[in-house]
């Protein structure tokens, strides 16, 4: 009572025992508000006040009421002599200890997640991603064979769906605010690597080097021809028809089926943006539902989980039994249109970027995040046992990857894999990378049990990838990485290939600047052959894709949003500095980025601005507290440090103070 007391828009705060069925007791309290208390302030306001107050009073959390009532004193009751009665005062007050759960703090509704080792698995996924992309086939030698069980690809949707779903926030009942929010804060970065896309495809595609003769695969020759482009299968004979198209496709995320067919494929992965931007688009009915019909209800989560799984196996075992015996292209031979081989790759393409299919490993994820928070595996007394599960699914999967690199390498065929692709030189192209994908897909029980497991923290792979460096620094960059390495490899591989000059790249007759058409598979595909480098080369490309994530934000971006207030300024004119409350604006900026309403001791994975949001945040603070005249100066680097929305806070209020000094 005496720390509350001191809050200038208490009156009287009264404390009481409440009873509690989880802990014996509780910390309650009464307030009788002040004339200071701005008129009809929401309670949930109020506390929040009172928290941010008490926490800089360093007064113990575990001391800080978790029940709190508002109303006028004369509803308190008291003795004779003006006392407060405290016994029984719960009960009078409606705390019984059975009232809703979400009434209680954090610690009490939500579920304990490790939510470092869960950024070092996304970065580990990531580096996946930039392994089946860099390196030439030849240079990776049987270790190439790994490639062949993408496994990766699904548990990005996965995490994402358990990403979002696992701080367990009130209903999304703003659906369309939400899914702007959330897209908002990915588009800013998407939209760089699409122009760093544009600049790369520029430089070997203009209609001086078009060929309208179009081909679905690879042709002889290719590596050997001057830069060149083809048209789409949509436009094949038109550049300008084909570029508008693909600008058109990307702009908007539509490059899935059944769009793929009218658009280049500017990027090896920005396909999965389409994907994610589709599944958010559904996640928030998802994720009202689950939270409304089966929160708590355990039994019924795991038999929709089952079910889910059991779908997953169903579509991809459907889809291998009916495309397993499509027919490939010949080498040398352009097949007719409407031919088996062309029907056969385009069904496997179709297949492959169809939405639903991946959206439902972003349900699977969210049904995941509800049982987890229901049973609540961190806090067992034995919670050390996920930490064995996860290190012997850890296992499992390591004793994959070493029968996998056992394989013979090359033109040789590959045992654990069927008859009809076993062979990447002579089996059909499309059936080929077909079980490459449905292998990985097979794998979906496996990788769900996996990230639950590894959720808690405990166990030694938990430990490995909670790596300060593995998290801290390199984690930030996951998605930023898995944006730009494929831009990243072609500057490298044109720099270290005889350098950016067309005329030493084109020396000897041999093309040395890597390009989508000289570099294509044998089938149509949204990705080329990987960059053609040495395997040790890998490891220098993922390094400078790091470093160039850094410079994007810490120097591009920030000049990208000072120029957007530049421009701002130039058409609304200077407006005048007002005198905010930095706490309320920050969860303002974060709540029109997110969709979803944080406290301050909310972190910065629960509101998912861990890694991807953070460059939009800088932005958008800077632009809510400066002007052109006292700029803020908040860098994404200060708020790489940070893990909760206090936390934040505290550099926002720092920054805010060297302006004001600096300023006028």
């Amino acid at each position: 009572e005496e720390a509350l007391l001191d809050h200038p828009w208490v009156q009287t705060p009264v404390c009481f025992s409440v009873p509690s069925a989880q802990f014996g007791e509780e910390v309650g309290c009464a307030i009788v508000l002040s004339s200071e208390a701005p008129p009809g302030i929401p309670d949930n306001e109020v506390i929040k006040s009172l928290r941010r107050f008490m926490k800089d009073q360093k007064f113990a959390p575990i001391k800080w009421p978790t029940k709190w009532w508002f109303g006028p004193d004369e509803e308190l009751p008291k003795t004779k002599t003006k006392k407060y009665i405290r016994v029984g005062l719960a009960e009078k007050l409606g705390f019984t200890g059975e009232e809703d759960a979400t009434a209680n703090t954090k610690l009490e509704t939500k579920a304990k997640v490790d939510f470092g080792v869960i950024t070092g698995f996304r970065f580990l996924l990531s580096c996946y991603v930039m392994f089946t992309h860099i390196g030439s086939t030849k240079a990776w030698g049987s270790f190439a064979n790994v490639r062949g069980m993408q496994w990766h690809t699904h548990c990005f949707f996965l995490l994402g769906g358990y990403s979002m779903a696992l701080p367990m926030n009130p209903d999304i009942k703003k659906k369309w605010a939400y899914f702007v929010a959330r897209m908002g804060n990915m588009y800013p970065m998407y939209f760089m690597a699409l122009i760093f896309a544009v600049i790369n495809l520029l430089v070997v595609c203009r209609p001086s080097t078009f060929d309208p003769n179009f081909h679905w695969n690879a042709q002889p020759g290719d590596h050997t021809r001057a830069p060149f482009c083809e048209g789409t299968p949509a436009t094949p004979t038109s550049w300008w028809g084909s570029f508008i198209l693909t600008l058109f496709v990307y702009i908007f995320g539509l490059q899935v089926t059944p769009f793929w067919p009218i658009s280049w494929f500017l990027g090896y992965y920005l396909w999965f943006m389409s994907m994610y931007y589709q599944s958010l688009a559904v996640f928030p009915v998802v994720y009202n539902w689950l939270r409304n019909k089966l929160k708590d209800n355990l039994r019924s989560l795991m038999y929709l989980m089952i079910a889910l799984q059991v779908l997953n196996e169903v579509i991809v075992i459907v889809a291998w039994f009916s495309m397993k015996d499509g027919q490939g292209y010949t080498e040398g031979e352009t097949p007719e249109p409407g031919s088996a081989p062309i029907v056969t790759n385009a069904a496997v393409l179709s297949f492959y970027l169809f939405t639903p299919f991946w959206a439902l490993y972003f349900v699977i994820g969210a049904v995941l995040a509800f049982i987890y928070d229901t049973y609540k595996p961190g806090e067992k007394h034995n919670s050390y046992v996920w930490g064995y599960v996860a290190d012997i699914c850890t296992l499992i999967m390591l004793g994959l990857t070493a029968i996998l690199i056992a394989q013979p390498e090359g033109c040789e065929d590959k045992m654990f894999r069927p008859e009809l692709a076993n062979n990447s030189c002579y089996d059909t192209n499309a059936v080929y990378r077909m079980w490459s994908d449905i292998s990985g897909r097979l794998l979906a029980p496996l990788t769900t049990l996996w990230i639950f497991g590894l959720s808690t923290g405990e166990g030694f792979t938990a430990k490995l990838l909670r790596n300060d460096f593995w998290v801290n620094t390199l984690g930030p960059h996951g998605y930023n990485c898995y944006l730009f390495h494929q831009m990243v490899g072609q500057w490298y591989w044109g720099v270290t290939r005889g350098g950016l000059s067309l005329d030493k790249l084109h020396a000897q007759g041999n093309v040395r600047f890597w390009n989508w058409w000289n570099y294509r598979k044998q089938l149509f595909w949204f990705s080329p052959a990987p960059v053609p480098v040495e395997w040790y080369e890998f490891f220098l490309v993922v390094g400078c894709t790091v470093a160039f994530s850094v410079f994007m934000d810490n120097t591009v971006m920030p000049v990208v949003y000072k120029t957007y207030d530049n421009i701002k300024y130039m058409i609304k004119g200077e407006e005048e500095a007002e005198d905010v409350d930095i706490a309320d604006a920050v969860c303002k900026a974060v709540e029109k980025m997110t969709g979803i309403e944080p406290d301050l001791d909310s972190t910065l994975d629960e509101v998912g601005l861990a890694s991807v949001g953070l460059p939009v945040i800088v932005g958008m603070l800077n632009s809510t507290f400066g002007t052109k005249k006292t700029p803020m100066s908040i860098t994404a680097a200060e708020l790489v440090e940070t893990e909760t929305i206090e936390d934040m806070v505290a550099v926002v209020e720092g920054a805010f103070a060297r302006m004001k000094q600096d300023g006028v």
